[in-house]
């Protein structure tokens, strides 16, 4: 692959999700303040944070797609891209239906599926499911507990 071609896509990649995370920020923050006066976040905490720190990362990701071209000896000598277009707007797509489900169903459903296709989308082969499951489940409890009763989120 032309190495011109995959730097211009990460610098767009990059971009693309830089805006959306700006905007996610905006939105977050036009929903109020991010404590409450009985002292407890509001609902709008969590997204302020998260995107807070995707701003962070993409910032990170696209001054790195910034950086200068590498010589075509160290793009041969470079591993090939592990995801497929295909893979990538798989895992997108998870994060858009965390948010559908969420909607629907409450956190604690979402996450639990959420964590499950994330850890299928990363597994080479896809194999020990129940303990997958497990897991997902323990994850999503732990982190509906620390939110609920840490940082007082009412889901």
């Amino acid at each position: 692959m032309d190495s011109r071609k995959l730097k211009r896509k990460s610098v767009i990649i990059a971009f693309v999700f830089l805006l959306f995370l700006i905007g996610y920020f905006a939105m977050a923050l036009s929903m109020g303040p991010l404590m409450l006066e009985s002292g407890l976040t509001n609902e709008n905490f969590y997204p302020v944070i998260i995107s807070g720190i995707g701003i962070v990362l993409a910032i990170w990701i696209l001054s790195d797609s910034l950086k200068p071209e590498v010589t075509e000896k160290e793009v041969e000598k470079a591993p090939e891209p592990r995801y497929s277009l295909v893979r990538r707007l798989v895992l997108f797509a998870d994060f858009f239906l965390f948010i559908f489900l969420y909607s629907i169903f409450g956190f604690l459903p979402a996450a639990i599926i959420f964590t499950f296709l994330f850890m299928l989308f990363f597994d080479d082969k896809i194999e020990k499911v129940p303990f997958k499951i497990i897991v997902s489940v323990v994850i999503a409890a732990a982190v509906f507990l620390v939110y609920t009763e840490f940082f007082g989120v009412h889901f």
